[in-house]
């Protein structure tokens, strides 16, 4: 009874142990965009929609082939028939029709329905950059989150330490009760600050979790750190590159040569005519028989000579579509050039606040460190030390905050050429 009570226990823990680990999830950069492509739920309609637009291709190439229709009846007469009929009638019937020139309308619907699955493609790649820089942003927001959580923690222990040396500064007379009493203050203060930082960490890290389709309880830990790299961007390298990779472009072009398309295929069906071949042959019988039957071949020839002028009108739509895909065109381009522009500035500024940034740093722990012997020796009060320190974490923030604006900026470019997918590498 007892080592079946230990067996129990032993499984109990084991399967403890195993969903603390299921709820614990680390992940880096890569594994986190990787996770957000596989689950995102309007990534898997698209490629529902590349499904479909797959079948349609299928269908649209069906239709160069000829279609063939078999038919039977089955006829039981009520009545006596005449003299020498059958009660019972049975007819088979087999037809066959083979389009021989339909004026280009079966090439453009091919071609259309294949530009249409090409559309599908980049419209999921569109979506793919989306959720990438929506998944860096916030990766990113939480690497932030954690160096401001690590700057608050510090300065807890920081001001924890200046309300001992007060205490003694003031028991032995460098001090007075006004700098012990600003001391606690501060403490209390920075306590308040953490748990901000605390309470903002956790709430980046679920809008991550949200977005990566994970459940609330699951304790996320992000393994990077907030670091950058200096990059170069050349503003016309950069537009020559959104160009030929840039997904918007390539959907622009593809709308403007469905556009072409189906605007020549109406000129070309007032222009031409069609001409379709069928071929048919029946058979009736009293028994369920194939006996020798009839056989019909026919050569159509349609000619659209006037229909109201409904043709004229249907070209100046669609000239009118084709028109409005070019206008786009221009202006998405002049958008993107614009966008680019204005993300290279931001790009510059960032890179140009963190190296700042990085001299103030340690120029202001050097002044820190300086004033928290002085403050020791009671050569300062309390108050001036903490005009000091709160400059330190200024700037320390200021860092950070540089940081994830360079990197944001680095997204920002990457997903305005179609380059940002390189991040999942």
């Amino acid at each position: 009874m007892k080592r079946k009570q230990v067996y129990i226990l032993v499984i109990t823990l084991l399967f403890s142990l195993s969903t603390i680990a299921s709820a614990h999830h680390v992940i880096n950069k890569e594994q986190a965009i990787e996770t957000a492509l596989a689950r995102n739920a309007e990534l898997n309609k698209l490629r529902k929609e590349i499904e479909r637009t797959e079948a349609q291709l299928k269908e649209a190439g069906g239709a160069f082939y000829p279609t063939v229709d078999l038919g039977t009846n089955y006829t039981r007469f009520g009545e006596e028939p005449q003299a020498g009929a059958a009660k019972d009638n049975y007819s088979i019937s087999l037809n066959l029709n083979q389009p021989i020139f339909l004026a280009g309308q079966l090439r453009s619907a091919y071609a259309i329905a294949k530009n249409n699955l090409k559309i599908s493609k980049l419209e999921l790649e569109q979506k793919k950059e989306e959720i990438i820089y929506q998944v860096l942003e916030e990766y990113y927001n939480i690497l932030k989150a954690k160096e401001i959580l690590k700057v608050r923690e510090q300065q807890v222990n920081q001001n924890k330490e200046y309300v001992e040396v007060a205490e003694i500064n003031k028991e032995v007379g460098i001090g007075t009760k006004s700098d012990l009493l600003q001391a606690k203050v501060s403490y209390n203060q920075a306590q308040q600050d953490l748990l901000v930082a605390k309470n903002n960490l956790e709430t980046t890290k679920l809008a991550l979790k949200n977005t990566l389709n994970m459940a609330d309880d699951v304790e996320l830990e992000i393994s990077d750190t907030l670091e950058w790299k200096e990059e170069e961007f050349e503003m016309e390298e950069v537009y020559s590159y959104a160009l030929y990779n840039k997904s918007m472009f390539k959907l622009l072009d593809l709308q403007e040569e469905n556009a072409k398309l189906s605007l020549k295929r109406e000129k070309n069906s007032n222009i031409y005519p069609e001409v379709s071949l069928n071929a048919k042959y029946e058979t009736s019988d009293e028994k369920f028989t194939v006996s020798d039957g009839n056989w019909q071949t026919t050569l159509s020839l349609s000619y659209n000579l006037f229909n109201g002028g409904r043709d004229k009108e249907q070209e100046e739509q669609l000239s009118k579509v084709l028109e409005k895909v070019q206008i786009n065109q221009k202006q998405i381009k002049r958008d993107i050039r614009l966008s680019i522009k204005s993300t290279l500035l931001n790009l510059r500024a960032a890179r140009d606040r963190i190296k700042l940034n990085e001299l103030n740093l340690k120029q202001a722990q050097e002044n820190l460190e300086n004033n928290e012997l002085k403050f020791k020796e009671g050569i300062i009060t309390c108050l001036d030390l903490l005009d000091v320190q709160t400059t330190y974490q200024q700037v320390r923030t200021q860092y950070y905050q540089a940081i994830y604006d360079y990197n944001l900026a680095v997204a920002e470019l990457n997903k305005v050429i179609g380059k940002i997918e390189e991040e999942v590498k």
